[in-house]
């Protein structure tokens, strides 16, 4: 069944059970319906400004041309500069509205990229038969809804927003049953001081992290000694660099991996270019600031996840010995 987009722009949540190739599509669609409102923010940016420049051009140009005038016609076109001017000027206001209205719903495309890039990499090892189960938030972090609280931090003025924007559910062709989520936690914080000319100038802060958990449900009897493996079973655990390991819980049915990451993260990190690419003359390209590859941790939490159930199967056979 296809996304319908007008039920999916009053909420900007998407939720569907279906095959992977069906949900893939689905976030296609997202992408180009993201896409093409970026074009009309951009539209209006572009004309606003626009309009901003020619109030104030034709306003001059408008004075000279009244100036040659006769004093009759002066008095019957006097208003004139100052009349296109202003008009101009409100339209210019006008499309500023209409361009921040429009942002307020700007989606964030690496929350859909995230979940396109993680099935069509797990998509050749999931249970084909079996559809997965998507639930994406894609309304801004800090929309009203996900408030939870307004604390004060001395001077200043708090905001706390917990974005649970993420749930994800499907099944390997192994019988694993996989459980993916996301969890962002924002604080914005704001006070309003004075700056040395005395005038009070507000200053704002913001920080958040983002949570990401990574969880497999096993048949115990496939795993005997599983919740055995306890605090030994972090050994097993690779994180990329600047993922902050949270959590690891280990039970006779499931295993189950947090990890934090900086709010900056980014769904793919850009390709490096292979040495053959880079044209000699115009030598080493500056190295920008990396970010987290949240895709790359995903998967990484999820190989780490299977390593540590590799020591439980290889530990349960006769003779077998292996330590995480």
């Amino acid at each position: 069944m296809a996304l319908d987009l007008d039920a999916f722009q009053k909420t900007y949540v998407y939720e569907a059970r279906a095959p992977v190739p069906e949900v893939l599509a689905d976030l296609k669609a997202v992408a180009e319906l993201d896409a093409r409102a970026e074009r009309k923010r951009r539209t209006l940016w572009i004309a606003a400004w626009s309009l901003m420049v020619f109030s104030l051009v034709a306003a001059a140009l408008l004075s000279l041309v009244v100036g040659q005038l006769s004093f009759a016609q002066q008095d019957a076109w006097g208003g004139m500069p100052f009349v296109v001017a202003v008009a101009s000027f409100v339209a210019g206001i006008v499309l500023f509205i209409l361009r921040a209205r429009a942002s307020r719903t700007d989606l964030d495309n690496r929350r859909y990229d995230l979940v396109a890039t993680l099935l069509k990499r797990f998509q050749v090892d999931l249970d084909a038969s079996a559809p997965v189960a998507v639930k994406l938030d894609l309304a801004p972090a800090d929309d009203a809804r996900k408030r939870v609280g307004t604390p004060k931090r001395g001077r200043w003025e708090c905001e706390d927003f917990t974005d649970a924007w993420l749930s994800l559910h499907g099944r390997f062709a192994d019988g694993t049953h996989l459980h993916l989520s996301a969890v962002e936690r924002l604080q914005k914080r704001k006070r309003y001081g004075r700056s040395r000319s005395g005038r009070t100038k507000l200053k704002t802060k913001r920080k958040g992290r983002t949570l990401l958990q990574v969880g497999l449900r096993v048949k115990p009897e496939r795993f005997p000694g599983l919740a055995d493996l306890g605090p030994a079973a972090k050994q097993a655990v690779k994180l990329p660099p600047g993922v902050a390991l949270s959590r690891l819980d280990v039970a006779k049915d499931r295993v189950e991996l947090r990890a934090l990451m900086d709010e900056e993260w980014v769904a793919r990190a850009p390709r490096t270019p292979a040495p053959s690419e880079v044209h000699p003359s115009r030598g080493p390209r500056p190295r920008e600031p990396s970010k987290t590859d949240a895709s790359r941790t995903a998967t990484m939490m999820l190989l780490s996840l299977y390593q540590v159930l590799h020591h439980s199967s290889a530990r349960a056979r006769p003779g077998g010995r292996s330590t995480p």
